[in-house]
């Protein structure tokens, strides 16, 4: 019992994690290798463990015998959690210098401006910027509304003005209440929309209007806008430009291999005790995997605390089976190896058909959620069968233009976002063709497959879609997203 005390880590550890110092000047850009070591010299301070040479490993200053070599298990576990912040960026020079550089020309000026930040999931754009505002060298008002919750665009008058705690008479007036903050406040106000392409409606007026807000020779607003898309402002917003309010454009490309490695390792240098839990060559395996796919750091994460979980899960096990037979023994500290990355890797990527279904975007996804609704198996309790390769999709299939309706109706019980053109909707299926999840044919006897969508015509009403995958495939990635689970 108490090894197992041993291995937490103390509520004064954490603390310290917390209010660790953080320099306010901005600093200049940095070797990757100087970052690092600022990193794990913090982090270490939060999560010691230490071995001595009497074979007693120290974590927090209490001792536990190596016998049972959890600590450096849950140590590990705990810096490469998702919720574990680092105090300083690793990499990201460009971009840290494009944001710091904002932030001195707008809110630490008292001025207003908007500055647009696109970048696939798990590339680090929200949390660089919140590491830049605290290293800022003046203090501000700072808030970050995520639009996700938000069922209608014009809420975000009112969730910006809750933010900052700022009283207004209802949700009619939140737009005028924040107008008097913006022109009337006291001083410069910095506000982060996460997830803004969640804003985007028929007309856009609210984005507009925000953007606006921040272009004002006398607005005291900084806007910051956080979407994957890298066209939003081109492609949804294109009266920026002639209203003369373009934001700053920058985009995070995705984590590359050695960026991966480096953060990853500085993560496991903070706790290691001698050797770290993690292989150097499973490490590897875990960036270029990770880095090949979709460059998400938030991945390389979670693949290395899956596989540390396996092979503590392992250790013990053996551990079991050597005091049955030999009784009690020091047992050696296990690595985490390439056996172990790979099979979480398996684990989370699936089948290739699943990779397929999973890259969808999600207007994509939308479009087979009609297909499942019209097809009857939305809510059914009966599972679906699987099909094999030469009997998939043995159903009519679905006119095209009847799954364009039943798009706008689920479009419309979401709330979260206008539904796209018919072109845009004839793009998105012949797009779903060419990637082989559905296939397109004529309803004339004879004819199938090959025919070529027409988007700018009425053409399509004499097609129907059919799936080219398993319906249950369908379902499965469909019930992976937690904004259609609901639906079906």
């Amino acid at each position: 019992m108490p090894a197992a005390r041993s291995t937490r880590t103390t509520a004064a550890n954490r603390k310290a994690l917390a209010e660790t110092p953080i320099s306010r000047q901005p600093p200049a850009p940095v070797a990757l290798a100087a970052q690092k070591a600022a990193v794990v010299a913090t982090l270490k301070s939060a999560f010691p463990v230490t071995k001595h040479s009497n074979g007693v490993a120290v974590v927090g200053g209490k001792s536990a015998k190596v016998a049972k070599p959890v600590s450096s298990f849950v140590a590990t576990k705990t810096v490469l959690h998702r919720s574990t912040a680092l105090p300083q960026i690793i990499g990201r020079e460009s971009e840290q210098a494009a944001i710091r550089q904002f932030l001195q020309t707008t809110v630490e000026k008292g001025r207003g401006g908007s500055m647009y930040i696109s970048g696939n999931p798990g590339t680090g754009k929200t949390a660089c910027l919140q590491t830049l505002i605290k290293q800022s060298l003046t203090s501000f008002p700072s808030v970050l509304v995520n639009c996700v919750p938000l069922t209608r665009p014009e809420q975000a008058y009112a969730a910006v003005l809750d933010a900052l705690n700022v009283e207004y008479d209802g949700a009619d007036s939140a737009l005028a209440g924040l107008e008097r903050l913006v022109f009337k406040g006291k001083g410069a106000f910095l506000v982060i929309l996460d997830e803004v392409d969640s804003l985007l409606g028929s007309k856009q007026e609210v984005l507009y209007r925000l953007f606006e807000l921040a272009a004002h020779p006398d607005s005291r607003l900084a806007l910051v806008g956080i979407a994957n898309a890298l066209d939003l402002t081109d492609r949804f917003l294109p009266r920026l430009q002639a209203r003369n309010c373009v934001p700053i454009l920058l985009n995070f490309n995705p984590y590359q291999v050695n960026d991966i490695v480096a953060i990853l390792q500085s993560r496991l240098d903070s706790v290691a005790t001698g050797e770290p839990v993690i292989q150097k060559a499973a490490l590897e395996l875990c960036a270029r995997k990770v880095a090949a796919t979709s460059g998400d750091l938030r991945k390389a994460l979670d693949v290395c605390r899956q596989a540390v979980e396996a092979a503590e899960a392992e250790c013990k096990k053996k551990a079991i089976m050597a005091d049955k037979e030999n009784g009690p023994t020091a047992s050696p500290v296990p690595k985490v190896s390439i056996m172990h990355i790979a099979k979480v890797l398996t684990s989370l990527n699936g089948s290739p058909i699943a990779q397929k279904l999973n890259a969808l975007n999600f207007q994509q996804k939308l479009v087979l959620c009609a297909y499942a609704s019209l097809s009857g198996n939305t809510g059914s309790s009966k599972p679906v069968e699987p099909a094999t390769p030469s009997k998939k999709s043995t159903a009519s299939g679905i006119a095209v233009s009847k799954l364009f309706s039943e798009y706008g109706v689920i479009c419309d019980r979401l709330g979260m976002l206008a539904p796209v053109t018919r072109t845009e909707f004839l793009d998105l299926v012949a797009m779903m063709e060419t990637q082989g999840v559905v296939t397109v044919e004529a309803l004339k006897a004879g004819r199938r497959g090959g025919c070529r969508i027409a988007s700018n015509s009425g053409a399509a009403d004499d097609r129907t879609l059919r799936l080219a995958v398993d319906e249950a495939d369908i379902r499965r990635a469909l019930m992976s997203t937690p904004a259609l689970s609901p639906i079906l």
